[in-house]
């Protein structure tokens, strides 16, 4: 049995704490730039919509990018708010992996209305009229999951005209409680909701909405939601509808019955289930040689059974008046096949819906055309609500002039596996509008290999030749605006993406461990706006080159040209590259990136080989401390030319003022200046991401302030802070760290002649990589600004901040003076405690004849010494003891400082023996006794731990 993988977005999952949703309340007559249109139409200075054509956005030089439509779209923000309605839009880059409103909004922004009487208003420049709304709103869940309906008002020149339908079926899905990324959990007490958006659309009622008239959604008493949020309105004047044409069969002949009430989310229960007939048609018109007909109306497909033709044309009326509805029963658990399965067809002009309450089996959810064959066509098809849009393999293909919106996974999928084929050569996707999908809106997928039930493979062809033109993608809620994954020849241009709510704009690569290689591409003209996101926590850049983009770092990436495109306002990186080779990067233009212009191995994206030209580039309007271009790889060779951006920052304080000393170091607070200069990794990570533009392996911190700490440790890895000492002299110096286990040799702080300031730290086991504990040790400093590094030289711990002390203690000062100490026995009245309490005539003696003994002195906090002082009382005659000495951090595992050796206590140099090792930290400090000829027990007056 051969199995047909559909991919899915993969990633290396990193847990991140939840925060505050950043949506900032605006005041009612703040807009937001809309992107610029492909019509003559503009906004006006006063919160005026334009028609904003699908296409939205221009290139820097040229055509327009984008697709060319039939109708135009009003943001919601660039409205007018009325009543109290405020607009709400994302005002920085997330701080946690999940969702909001205003991430998954097109233009990340959009209108809230809570209170009656509350409107977002447009005047109609488009100077047509009218006759068709399609609104992409939300409103809220029911308390106990699975939606609501309601209505709203649409009012014409301040006169109301009809109730829009509106719901909240087949939206709201949670992903607290174990569930991220998933799409099927609607239970709203696990928290941390997504897919807030949905689509609904209707003919206006009356006379069309002339040009230059007002026309507004307005929350009167009877709207029953609590709230109402608006996105974004299409609006159009549709043709009449298409006439049958000759030499066709209509689906009404055999049986099919229409059923025109409104499904607003769910299907008609009074509906006619017309598959058979339908099915029987498509019989009837591929032996007779005709045009199957879909007239006006909407036709159910009951069941988990769908449609298939072969080499004919289906065709309806148009996508505004032409259903085919798809309503399986749910909870369900049969697998689905798609709608129509389709080899070598032309289907055109009618709308597929369907009642799917998530992306997968359970939730009713199947793809609405799976296509193969030769020169097949699908021309003006509206999607909405299954699993994928377009699944299409073959030779020859074209999905042209389409929508998708609100579709549960891809909206089109091209690839080399659809209903059983092995090839996806030269085949196109031009022209479409693609609106709030949850995985990728548009992808070039291709497939190695697929592993069948019985652990075989079967490979397929890789893809060749496929071109992706003039479309637009609009936040998809999951996946990528286009996503290129493997072959070759690859032409992807002049197309508009904007508002991912989750992943990367536009990405060339491969598709995980299955996917095929990807040998050339040209990626030219597009534009990405608002793109990039915190999907796993990962700071994701807009526009991606490389392996790795799907959570598997493997395979090959090369000779991809991207050229002439424009990256606008990216969350994080504009462009970002990871594993790759042989790429041109050449006259692309980076405006306002959210973090770094154009990043060698961003967080996540490794690149620890790989090349590049990277030439004629611009970047403007950089962030404080970020950079035009970050090479954070040593292995990633990068070739630089006439590139027009600001000079990178040289190594300085971060937030330009040194750290004070005496005072706290936080360790999220290393120097600018980027990789090799301010830090050293050898891989970036971090999930802290909006806190600097570099992102380097921060992290967001559980300890007692909040804050981000460091993490990601590893050997060879550095990090440099500009400080500024008071006063000459010693300082002790605590360690804020958390490690799950305890690190031999951790770490070390150097200053910037590479010096050795406190010797190897060694860290206590805290248990987990948030439970923290502070690690003392000393550090002598010179007066003045200087430059101290964090030598990391044994990696698994965190670090939270370095805090400086004038330290009471001296060279000559002992340690263990006066602190607790423990012992394994004690005879008579000699127990531990005399060994610190500064009188050499009071001693420990252990129990007789039970050698190993030992006695160990508790410093409260790992604190850095290099020798230690054992004594007997003075007049005691000599004797000599076999002995070790050992310390740790928690009193459990100890680390040998001294092995074991005899040691002679003379009185004529005072009955002392001083042991002497490398410095280390250390909280707890035991000497062990196994033999002593002077007397069958342990004995010691004295145990003294001093710093130097």
């Amino acid at each position: 049995m051969l199995t047909i993988l559909r991919p899915r977005r993969l990633a290396v999952a990193v847990v991140a704490t939840v925060g505050a949703m950043c949506v900032a309340v605006l005041p009612a007559a703040a807009t937001q730039q809309a992107p610029p249109t492909k019509t003559a139409a503009s906004r006006t200075a006063a919160n005026q919509a334009a028609a904003v054509l699908a296409a939205a956005g221009p290139k820097a030089a040229g055509p327009a990018t984008g697709a060319t439509t039939p109708f135009s779209v009003y943001e919601a923000e660039a409205g007018t708010p009325a009543g109290g309605a405020v607009v709400r839009s994302l005002t920085s880059a997330p701080t946690t992996q999940y969702a909001s409103a205003a991430l998954e909004a097109s233009g990340h922004s959009y209108v809230h209305m809570d209170g009656t009487g509350q409107s977002v208003q447009w005047t109609n420049t488009t100077g047509r009229p009218i006759s068709f709304l399609n609104i992409r709103a939300s409103i809220p869940d029911s308390a106990s999951g699975g939606g609501v309906t309601a209505t709203l008002d649409l009012y014409v020149d301040g006169v109301f005209r009809q109730a829009l339908n509106l719901n909240s079926l087949q939206s709201w899905v949670y992903e607290g409680n174990g569930n991220y990324n998933t799409s099927d959990n609607q239970n709203p007490a696990d928290g941390d909701p997504r897919v807030f958006w949905d689509e609904s659309h209707t003919f206006v009622t009356g006379s069309p909405i002339p040009a230059g008239a007002t026309f507004a959604l307005k929350r009167d008493s009877a709207n029953s939601a609590s709230f109402y949020d608006i996105d974004s309105v299409d609006v159009e004047n549709p043709p009449a509808p298409r006439t049958q044409p000759s030499n066709s069969i209509s689906i009404t002949s055999c049986g099919a019955v229409a059923d025109n009430n409104p499904t607003n989310g769910a299907a008609d229960s009074q509906s006619v289930d017309s598959r058979a007939a339908i099915q029987n048609c498509i019989d009837q018109a591929q032996s007779q040689g005709k045009i199957l007909w879909i007239p006006q109306g909407t036709f159910y497909v009951k069941g988990t059974a769908g449609l298939s033709a072969q080499g004919i044309t289906i065709a309806g009326a148009g996508l505004w008046y032409s259903t085919v509805y798809r309503d399986v029963p749910v909870p369900n658990s049969t697998p689905l096949a798609a709608l129509f399965d389709l080899t070598s067809c032309t289907v055109r002009d009618f709308h597929i819906d369907a009642n799917a309450v998530s992306r997968s089996t359970i939730g009713g959810d199947g793809g609405a055309m799976d296509t193969t064959g030769t020169d097949w066509l699908a021309d003006g098809i509206w999607t909405q609500h299954t699993m994928s849009g377009f699944w299409a393999s073959g030779t020859g293909g074209t999905v042209q002039n389409s929508r998708l919106t609100s579709v549960w996974a891809d909206g089109i999928n091209v690839n080399n596996v659809s209903l059983g084929a092995d090839t996806g050569n030269d085949l196109t996707v031009t022209n479409n509008f693609v609106r709030g999908t949850g995985d990728d809106a548009i992808a070039i997928n291709s497939v190695n290999y697929n592993t069948n039930s019985d652990g075989s493979k079967t490979y397929y062809n890789p893809m060749t030749n496929v071109t992706v033109s003039d479309n637009t993608s609009i936040a998809p809620w999951g996946g990528k605006g286009v996503g290129i994954y493997g072959g070759s020849g690859h032409l992807v241009k002049d197309n508009y993406i904007s508002d991912t709510a989750r992943y990367i704009g536009l990405g060339a690569g491969r598709f995980g461990v299955n996917g095929s290689d990807l040998l050339s591409a040209t990626v030219t003209g597009n534009t990405v706006v608002r793109s990039g996101g915190n999907a796993y926590s990962q700071g994701q850049p807009a526009l991606h080159i490389g392996n790795g983009g799907d959570g598997q770092n493997v395979g090959t990436v090369d000779k991809v040209t991207v050229t002439g495109n424009t990256v606008t306002d990216s969350l994080y990186d504009g462009i970002g590259f990871s594993t790759s080779t042989n790429t041109l990067l050449q006259d692309n233009t980076v405006n306002s990136p959210g973090r770094n212009g154009i990043s060698v191995s961003p967080p996540f994206y490794p690149a620890p080989t790989g090349s590049a030209t990277i030439t004629g580039n611009t970047v403007t309007g950089l962030g404080a401390g970020a950079s035009a271009f970050v090479n954070n790889s040593t292995g990633f060779v990068a070739t630089l030319s006439d590139n027009h951006w600001p000079p990178p920052a040289p190594e300085g304080p971060y937030g330009g003022t040194p750290a004070a000393v005496p005072g706290t170091v936080q360790a999220e607070d290393y120097d600018t200046g980027g990789q090799g200069v301010a830090y050293n990794v050898t891989s970036v990570n971090g999930n802290a991401n909006s806190y600097r533009p570099d992102g380097v392996d921060l992290d967001n911190t559980a300890d007692t302030g909040g804050g981000y700490n460091l993490g990601w440790t590893g050997a060879g890895q550095w990090f440099r802070y500009t400080v500024d000492v008071a006063t000459a002299g010693t300082y002790t110096l605590d360690l804020r760290v958390a490690a799950p286990s305890a690190v031999t040799g951790a770490l070390h702080l150097s200053d910037a002649s590479g010096t050795n300031l406190t010797g190897a730290v060694d860290l206590p086991a805290t248990g987990d990589w948030q439970t923290w504990s502070t690690v003392t040790t000393r550090v002598t400093l010179p007066a003045g600004r200087q430059v101290l590094t964090l030598d990391q030289d044994t990696g698994g711990w965190n670090i939270n901040y370095l805090a400086l002390a004038a330290s009471s203690d001296t060279p000559s000062a002992d340690l263990a003076a006066g602190k607790p100490t423990s012992e394994s026995s004690h005879n008579d009245v000699y127990p531990s405690s005399n060994v610190t309490d500064g009188n050499q005539n009071t001693y420990w003696e252990s129990a007789n004849n039970a050698f190993p003994q030992w006695v160990q002195v508790d410093l409260g906090s790992a604190r850095s010494a290099s020798r230690v002082v054992l004594q007997l009382p003075a007049a005691w005659g000599a004797r000599s003891q076999t002995l070790a000495l050992g310390g740790s951090t928690d009193a459990t595992t100890f680390t040998t400082l001294k092995s074991s050796a005899t040691y002679t206590f003379d009185p004529g140099t005072g009955n002392t023996v001083t042991l002497t090792f490398p410095a280390t930290a250390q909280r707890y400090y035991r000497v062990t006794v196994t033999a002593n000829n002077g007397w069958p027990a342990a004995q010691f007056s004295a145990l003294q731990i001093w710093a130097a």
